[in-house]
């Protein structure tokens, strides 16, 4: 029998939340620095968690789910190129000796050529002797396992304690996390729809300088290092939306360049979809190659997304050599050195030869046409065949009519009811979609009303076992919209069989109430005074003392409403219909009752709106943000004479399990506990 160690007892003391077996996506970690996640930082991370680990049962063993978030490409073959180049070393190289850690001259010598051909230029070079006409050397290059690890290195080199990395929203959530877990701050420069989700140059240098201005007045007393804005991560191709600036926005990468040099702030480039951009016309342009602006920008390139070779996790990185250098230090004190075989696959597919750029017009010309057609089969399942480009329409409807039957197909073919793209933000690169589910808000199943993206997932999984990224993964600017992210890379059959269960899953839906559920509001509180003095003389009649009840008035009952409102105001919910508030709920997700994780404190519904399904609502919601909170049950206290409310929380799954006196005026009363888990 295994005898539990000294040790591994100290560290699950230590570190209690390793006790816990996960399934799916790891821990998604906190700040080295041992700081909190900022708010909007903590919602990623909450939403990542939870499409990746919570939603997921246990039963994702014997039953996979479908992951329409994955962020797996298309499953290709790898770039020939970069195969050969690794099997000839293979072959050919003694592999007994260490890799240099900055990588080899050689490997770094065809980047570099790669990324002078394709316009790199520094037009304020050093003076060192090896510094080419490009004003580059191969001491502006190195490469490491990913381009995230390599993000994550940078972030913690150009930033202090305090220090500001500006992101765009929507964005690739797991950057934003990484960004502050290696110490930054990270704050969002939302992408509108009257931009066309593009980068507006005067409002990102206004959120620079409001981020700045806020800074120097929290830190304007302080002796040294005052923080600011240090990076804007400009990621081209935009993961998620797909848009792209290329040569045709030309004048607009200038204006974002520019913004950010006069203010002293790096760009990140993000380069990793560039590849497959669709028009290869107007292919993602690195601001490194505009005149000036080397200096100021750090490239990230990879073979992950656009080269169809994500397991081998490679990437390399194009800076001034002061950032470099220290990239390079820093590899070598955490990990030495860099696999040799990731430099030499980077080789072969970054290089300025004759044969790479042949290979790579046939390879890339087949697989934009690839990604065109995914998309284009999405489109059809979701807005219908009739909406997509006539050169794919005739083989999609073969392919989901093999796949599903004919007339199957021809349901699955007129489109998702109530689901639709955002407007004018169809994919030019990459192989993600956002969705719009927003017509979906407030519809029921089995009695649960979607009302936010984690009761839209909930309820997909639970009817079709799939899953996406919500809006709230990916900081989708619009917080009344419920989006979400979903790939078209999947093979046929997966995701047409995924796009054809979700659209069975919302003919279950049941209508929307005629109410809304919402936080309470300060202006709701004398209408939620007039809903509980009218609730205690309409429900305790001839159960409480008759004089007590003629003491309940409105006015009293409204001042402590409001004097208690900034206390209590996020753990309140109510239910409302044209601005008329017609009941509401309180709870508390800290009672200080003995074996109880929550309390439903009290719940009032206008005796005019009893039996209309509004308590049961209400009731739900906030069993709901409790689960949020990783609350995993809830203690409710009613008096034994209220048959009807004994009723209600029967129904509901309740079971008394507990019994107290509650004193009422000057008499006692007895009360029931009941207890629910928060299933």
């Amino acid at each position: 029998m295994l005898t539990k160690s000294y040790a591994i007892d100290r560290l699950l003391r230590e570190r209690p939340q390793l006790r816990k077996r996960r399934f799916g996506l790891p821990d998604i970690g906190c700040r080295h620095d041992g700081e909190k996640f900022n708010p909007a930082v903590q919602e990623i991370a909450d939403a990542i968690d939870f499409y990746g680990y919570g939603v997921r049962d246990e039963n994702i063993v014997e039953m996979p789910d479908t992951d329409l978030g994955s962020g797996n490409p298309v499953k290709f073959e790898p770039f020939p190129p970069s195969v050969e180049a690794m099997i000839k070393s293979l072959q050919n190289d003694l592999m007994y000796r260490y890799p240099y850690t900055e990588g080899a001259d050689a490997i770094r010598q065809k980047l570099l050529d790669y990324v002078e051909k394709e316009g790199f230029v520094n037009t304020e070079p050093y003076s060192y002797k090896d510094i080419d006409e490009k004003g580059l050397s191969v001491h502006n290059i190195t490469f490491s396992v990913s381009t995230s690890e390599l993000f994550n290195q940078v972030i913690n080199i150009i930033s202090n304690p305090g220090d500001v990395v500006l992101v765009t929203a929507p964005n690739y959530g797991l950057f934003t996390i990484r960004a502050e877990r290696a110490g930054a701050e990270l704050e969002v420069l939302n992408l509108e729809k009257e931009d066309g989700f593009l980068i507006n140059p005067i409002k990102l240098a206004n959120r620079i300088d409001e981020i700045n201005e806020s800074l120097q007045k929290v830190y304007h007393r302080r002796k040294g290092y005052v923080p600011r804005v240090v990076a804007f991560l400009n990621a081209n191709p935009n993961n998620p939306t797909g848009k792209v600036m290329g040569k045709n926005q030309y004048s607009l990468l200038c204006e974002i360049a520019e913004v950010c040099k006069k203010r002293g702030v790096f760009v990140i480039d993000d380069l990793v979809y560039r590849d497959i951009t669709y028009d290869k016309e107007n292919i993602a342009l690195p601001i490194a190659t505009i005149p000036g602006m080397f200096r100021n920008t750090i490239s990230l390139f990879g073979l992950s997304k656009s080269y169809s070779m994500a397991a081998l996790r490679a990437g390399f990185v194009v800076a001034d050599e002061v950032i470099i250098r220290e990239l390079v230090n820093r590899i070598f004190q955490e990990k030495d050195s860099s696999p040799a075989i990731i430099g030499t696959a980077l080789g072969g597919a970054f290089n300025a030869t004759d044969e790479r750029y042949e290979a790579y017009e046939k390879y890339f010309s087949e697989l934009r046409e690839v990604y065109q057609y995914k998309f284009n089969l999405l489109k059809a399942l979701v807005s219908g065949i009739d909406t997509v480009d006539s050169k794919f329409k005739l083989y999609i409807k073969s392919v989901v009519e093999c796949i599903l039957g004919y007339a199957e197909a021809q349901k699955v073919l007129a489109g998702m009811p109530m689901v639709e793209f955002p407007e004018n933000l169809e994919p030019e690169a990459g192989f993600f979609a956002i969705l719009d589910f927003t017509q979906l808000k407030g519809m029921k199943y089995k009695g649960n009303a979607i009302r936010t993206e984690r009761d839209l997932l909930e309820f997909f999984y639970a009817t079709s076992r799939t899953r996406f990224l919500v809006g709230q993964s990916i900081s989708w600017p619009y917080e009344e919209e419920l989006v979400g992210r979903v790939t078209f890379s999947l093979e046929d059959e997966k995701l047409i069989k995924a796009i054809s269960n979700l659209d069975k899953a919302i003919l279950l839906l049941e209508p929307k109430d005629d109410y809304t559920i919402r936080k309470n509001l300060y202006e709701d509180q004398e209408q939620m005074a007039r809903i509980k003095v009218d609730g205690w003389k309409n429900a305790y009649d001839s159960i409480i003392s008759a004089n007590y009840l003629k003491s309940l008035n409105y006015e009293e009952q409204t001042r402590r409403y409001q004097a208690s409102f900034e206390e209590y105001k996020d753990l309140v919910f109510v239910a409302e219909r044209n601005h008329e508030v017609l009941g509401y709920a309180c709870f508390n997700p800290t009672p200080n009752v003995e074996q109880f994780d929550s309390e439903l404190v009290s719940l009032y519904i206008k005796p005019t709106e009893i039996s209309k399904g509004i308590g049961t609502s209400l009731f739900l919601e906030t069993c709901k943000a409790l689960k949020t909170l990783d609350k995993k049950n809830m203690i409710v206290w009613c008096l034994s004479d209220n048959e009807n409310a004994i009723k209600f929380y029967e129904k509901l799954g309740g079971k008394v399990v507990k019994t107290k006196e509650a004193k009422i005026g000057d008499k006692y009363y007895k009360e029931y506990g009941f207890y629910f888990q928060l299933k």
